[in-house]
This record gives structure tokens, C-alpha cells and sequence, in this order.
């Protein structure tokens, strides 16, 4: 079965979770292998440069951080006279100070890593550049639908988001022309509805893939390793790297552990699409001009004069209290 009645689209943040996981290796040569049939937008590639230094020192903050929770210092009651004791106590504590040692050298080394990616010289970066010097760039007329879909609101994407899902959706459509299968790999819930172990793809943009290609097949994946997989199966291409079993599970396992990430995110946006920001800014400005007019309906001169009388009449009842106020005797000679 041939492959090229399909496209594979991948969403940018499964190609940032190569930074997120520890299989990376495996999942890059998965996706080597089936470069020619990766379809990547110059606003995949963007978003991708924009965002990996970012997400790569979040998530080497995390693996230092857990290297260091399990520090530990002995408490001075271990201390024995049993020389066997000393020597095991001796033991830790150097063991303490080579832990030390190590964590900083693999600090310095995850800060290189840092500054390689930086400069898309690390091996994460160099290996996509096959897959990103395919990326297609938009044109004017895809530009300006994906303007008009973030204005009518129609996914993908989000109202309040820069233009991104809508104008890599519209190229989607452009090159699908002429092709029957489409696999995209994205968390993403602007382009589809899970329920139980099956996801559906919008039906919105259902019916978009119906203008271009009435009979097609979409197939929709969370995870990378097994939106490739079926690909691979299903269209019977050339795949000399395989994962085994175990691995296949390891690698599913962690990117499960990543959307709880994501739909935080995807909750804020839907709760931001919400808010009429026009209604809460004339709700802002309303509130403002009641201010405004409590305060020029407030007579300052009166508020002055009656502050005024209230302090002499305080002078007055110190003095006949016969109480010694020397700075309020001293302020009142000074008015008079």
C-alpha cells in the first residue's frame, strides 16, 4: 500500500516534548525514517524555535530539582565510639560530598546543553532541520482565511491566540488536495473530541476535508510513537526502526504524563475566548467616572475647614484637662 495519497501533520508541541521525555532518541529516528511524508508549516518550524530554549531549561529545572530532593544530613546522635560505626558514618558523608560534586558537574553540563540549543546546535535541533527545511511557507490568500477563521471564531485555535492552528490548518487543506489519508499528532483539542479510547476529529473541520476530498480518512493520535507506528502499518512504507514492546510502553507512559500540562493551558485560553473584553472595559471605564464624580462632589475647602475646628476643640479640652502638649501648644501659638 502506497503512501503518497497521505500527510502526516505534527503538531509543534509534540515536537517540543523531544526535549520533554528521555526516549528522544528513539522517537527521533521514528520520525527520520518518514521524513518524506511529514507535511511542517513555517509556523510549525517558528513556533518550535520560538519555544524549545524555553521548555528545554523548564525541563532540565525539573530533573535537577529531583536529583536533589533525596539530600540528606546525618543528625549528631549517629555519632558512636564504635570505631565500626565512625567508619560507615565516614562512608556517607563522603558519599554525601561525591553526590555533591556530581550534581554540579551535571548542572554544568545540562547549562551547555542549554547553550547549544540556544544556537540549534544541539542533537535534538540538528536532527529535525531534515524534517523543518521541508517547512512551507503560507500564502497570501491562506494568510488572510486564517485571519477571517480567528475572527468568525472557527477552530482551530482560539480567538484570543496570536493567528498559528488557523493558518497551519489552511495549509493543511491547500496540500491535502489530491490525497485521501490524513494523520495528525497533536494534544490539541481545537481539532478533535475524545471519548473512551477513540478521538473524532471536529465537525467543522470534517466538513472542510469533505470539500477537498469527499472520501477521506483521518486518524487522530495524543502520542507521537503511536500516531508513526500506525502510519507505518497502515501504509505499509519502509520502517527499518522499530521499538520493542517495552519500550513502546515506556516511551506512551511518559507522554501521558505531559497533557495535564497542557489542558491547564487550554482551560485558560477557552476561559480568556469567554471574557467580552469590550464589556469588561466598559465596566472599568463606568466604575472610573463614578469615582471621578463622588470625588468633584466632595467639598476639600469644608472637608478642611471641619478638620480645623476639630483640632482646636481637641486644644481646647487638652487645656482645660490641664494635660502639657508642648507641640500642640507650640502649633496653636504659631496659627495665632
Amino acid at each position: 500500500m502506497s503512501a503518497n495519497d497521505s500527510l502526516v501533520f505534527i503538531d509543534t508541541n509534540k515536537y517540543l516534548d523531544l526535549y520533554r521525555i528521555n526516549r528522544d532518541k528513539k522517537l527521533l529516528e521514528l520520525l527520520l525514517e518518514q521524513v518524506d511524508h511529514i507535511f511542517v508549516t513555517q509556523q510549525i518550524f517558528d513556533e518550535f524555535k520560538r519555544n524549545k530554549l524555553s521548555v528545554a531549561a523548564e525541563s532540565f529545572k525539573e530533573k535537577s530539582k529531583a536529583l536533589r530532593l533525596t539530600n540528606f544530613n546525618l543528625p549528631d546522635h549517629l555519632s558512636s565510639q564504635s570505631i565500626d560505626q565512625d567508619h560507615t558514618l565516614q562512608q556517607l558523608q563522603s558519599l554525601g560530598q561525591d553526590r555533591k560534586k556530581l550534581l554540579n558537574q551535571f548542572d554544568s553540563l545540562l547549562l551547555k546543553i542549554i547553550e547549544q540549543i540556544s544556537r540549534s546546535e544541539d542533537d535534538i535541533s540538528k536532527a529535525l532541520s531534515h524534517i523543518f527545511a521541508n517547512a512551507v511557507a503560507p500564502s497570501s490568500e491562506e494568510l488572510q482565511r486564517a485571519r477571517n477563521r480567528r475572527e468568525l471564531g472557527n477552530p482551530p485555535g482560539k480567538k484570543t491566540d496570536p493567528l498559528g492552528d488557523q493558518l497551519t490548518w489552511e495549509e493543511i487543506l491547500t496540500h491535502f488536495k489530491g490525497k485521501k489519508r490524513l494523520w495528525i499528532i497533536s494534544r490539541d483539542s481545537d481539532y478533535d473530541a475524545a471519548y473512551g479510547n477513540q478521538s473524532f476529529l471536529n465537525c467543522f473541520l470534517y466538513d472542510e476535508l469533505c470539500r477537498v476530498t469527499p472520501e477521506h480518512e483521518v486518524y487522530i493520535f495524543e502520542d507521537l510513537s503511536k500516531g508513526l507506528q500506525h502510519f507505518v502499518k497502515t501504509t505499509g512504507v519502509r520502517a527499518e526502526k522499530q521499538l520493542t514492546p517495552e519500550e513502546t510502553q515506556e516511551i506512551e507512559k511518559e507522554e501521558r504524563s505531559l497533557p495535564s500540562l497542557y489542558r491547564q493551558s487550554e482551560v485558560m485560553g477557552r476561559v480568556l475566548a469567554n471574557i467580552d473584553l469590550d464589556a469588561l472595559n466598559r465596566a472599568v471605564e463606568k466604575q472610573g467616572e463614578m469615582a471621578r464624580r463622588m470625588l468633584a462632589n466632595i467639598d476639600f475647602d469644608a472637608l478642611n475647614r471641619l478638620a480645623e475646628r476639630q483640632r482646636k476643640e481637641n486644644l481646647r479640652m487638652i487645656a482645660r484637662l490641664g494635660l502639657d502638649v508642648p507641640d500642640l501648644a507650640t502649633e496653636e501659638g504659631e496659627k495665632e
